[in-house]
């Protein structure tokens, strides 16, 4: 018997059952995977070790290589092992030895690292092993150490992470590091080493997860290291990245969306976000020749770049992860910003209408993707002021997302940017019982948002036309006591002003006029003839008072 083969047998990696047909020689072992046409071949030469073992489905064929690593064959029936004992032994002039499991589902055991895996052990039986090259990443606590995989493109439910509680117990020295250390000499990512380096910038503004970091670029992940941690995330693991300006145009917000999020201790993070100040520049050196820079990046990198800071590391990501950067595009608030200042729930922050989605930064940070919109609406806030409204964005998958504290002047520049997007508009959901709102039969149609623009506008105009007024009454000299009057700290807030016919102003307050009617009795007493003067013309008036209701509705 010079040769085997087994049509239906499969191998695992990162989850996904790959079919293939092995073929066993008297030289060499050969599979060949069917759905990707690539052929492994492995010599007699370099097996050390061959294992028998019951795997989810049937059994399993495990092949030991002596450069200590491993591959595994599964699918084989229960029948087959006399044969493969006895081509083994006649080709090979090895033994198949049968590996007994643990299947009393103890979570606490032994682990040994060997062969490439880390292997879980009950009882001196293996519950279970992990191939470290899956490993992206390796995270150590107090008594823990937290294992992050690479993720396959080709099955809809993986494995992200496995933790391991670390005893001290009577090791010598630190256990958790110890066993950190064991783990990286096998992961992917981890290999590499600082002289490896694309670039790095150092002394990053970090404000999610929050500190000051160090970044560096390799060639196929990016390291941020900070003082309590160290991240090595894949550049595949990028969904996007933006470019935001804050409200104060001197800072500016480069924020990257992760999938699947970082994790440090119990808190994930989806978005890591970097503040840079517009003015603060930087220069980096790229660790390659220029032959090599024109040939992977083209004329996006050179081989030294200088420049403000969030543009060289915006320019970097695009250039090495070959991810769009997103910047704000048509909306303009009323102040000219490219956002808008809210809240969510307790904390205050920016709400960024983009072309083709809403980002709220910072905490907690908040992407929502215009294909996922229901409708949005303009609520009345529930604060006593009334000078401000509740942004709500109903969700296709339901539930929604409410951003509150909106100044009543934006809502004009937001529903025009939501009615350029064509994203529906829902009624307001909760209504002012004091403002008679006309019932509105036309769908789709926000009697709120109106009054809201409607309100804003006005006040636009009140703001503008005291301007004018002031400045019309400036730089009347000559009138040292009318400047008293103006500025009367007693003044009611429904007095007038009147000017007689010689331009000059009668006192308005309650108090002053008491004072001009007892002064003008008893200049009646002292004179006669004041009843037989002639009766003065009414002094013309500058512009109506407002009532007390009209002041009052202004102020809303």
């Amino acid at each position: 018997m010079s040769t085997m083969e087994f049509d239906e047998v499969y191998e695992e990696i990162r989850g996904v059952l790959n079919p293939g047909r092995l073929k066993l020689t008297s030289n060499s072992i050969v599979f060949k995977n069917i759905r990707t046409g690539k052929v492994e071949t492995l010599t007699k030469d370099e097996i050390e070790n061959i294992k028998w073992m019951k795997r989810s489905r049937g059994y399993g064929l495990k092949f030991i290589t002596k450069n200590d690593t491993s591959l595994r064959y599964d699918g084989f029936k229960d029948t087959d092992i006399e044969r493969l004992k006895e081509f083994m032994t006649i080709n090979f002039g090895k033994n198949v030895e049968s590996q007994k499991m643990a299947v009393n589902g103890w979570n606490w055991g032994k682990v040994n690292f060997g062969a490439g895996n880390l292997t879980f052990e009950v009882d001196h039986k293996q519950a279970f092993e992990i191939p470290l090259k899956n490993v992206s990443n390796s995270n150590k606590g107090k008594n823990e150490v937290t294992l992050q995989f690479h993720q396959a493109e080709d099955v809809k439910v993986s494995l992200m992470e496995v933790r391991f509680y670390v005893p001290q117990g009577d090791v010598d020295g630190d256990a958790v590091e110890e066993f950190h250390q064991n783990v990286m000499k096998g992961a992917a990512v981890l290999t590499a080493k600082a002289g490896d380096a694309i670039c790095s910038l150092s002394d990053i503004n970090c404000l999610v997860p929050r500190g000051r970091h160090e970044l560096r670029f390799y060639p196929g992940f990016f390291d941020l290291h900070g003082k309590s941690y160290d991240y090595k995330i894949p550049y595949n693991q990028i969904t996007r990245g933006f470019l935001l300006p804050h409200k104060d145009n001197r800072q500016m917000y480069f924020v990257l969306s992760l999938d699947p999020p970082v994790k440090h201790g119990q808190t994930r993070y989806q978005y890591i976000i970097f503040g840079f100040k517009k003015e603060e520049e930087t220069s980096v050196e790229i660790s390659l020749t220029p032959e090599v820079i024109q040939e992977k990046y083209g004329s996006n990198l050179q081989k030294e770049m200088q420049g403000p800071y969030h543009d060289i590391v915006s320019r970097l990501f695009r250039a090495i992860t070959e991810q769009r950067i997103t910047v704000p595009g048509s909306f303009t608030s009323k102040s000219g910003a490219k956002c808008v200042s809210c809240a969510y729930k307790a904390s205050a922050g920016l709400l960024y209408p983009l072309e083709r989605g809403f980002i709220y930064i910072t905490k907690p940070p908040i992407y929502i993707h215009h294909d996922d919109v229901a409708s949005c609406g303009f609520n009345r806030s529930n604060t006593a002021t009334g000078r401000t409204f509740d942004f709500e964005i109903q969700l296709k998958s339901g539930g929604s997302q409410v951003f509150s504290n909106i100044e009543k002047e934006e809502a004009k520049p937001m529903s025009d940017f939501l009615s350029s997007k064509d994203l529906r508009i829902h009624a307001a959901s909760n209504w002012d019982k004091k403002v008679n709102y006309a019932v509105d039969k036309v769908k789709d149609r926000d009697i709120y948002l109106e009054h809201v623009q409607n309100e804003g506008q006005e006040r636009e105009d009140d703001d503008e036309e005291s301007d004018d007024e002031e400045d019309d009454e400036d730089f009347q000299g000559g009138e040292e006591d009318e400047d008293a009057l103006e500025y009367d700290s007693n003044a009611s807030i429904n007095s007038t002003e009147d000017e007689d016919e010689d331009g000059n102003k009668s006192p308005s307050s309650p108090k002053k006029r008491k004072k001009t009617e007892s002064s003008a009795t008893s200049s009646k007493k002292k004179t006669d003839d004041s009843k037989k003067k002639s009766k003065p013309k009414e002094s013309p008036k500058k512009k109506a008072p407002k009532s007390k209701e009209e002041v009052e509705d202004d102020s809303d």
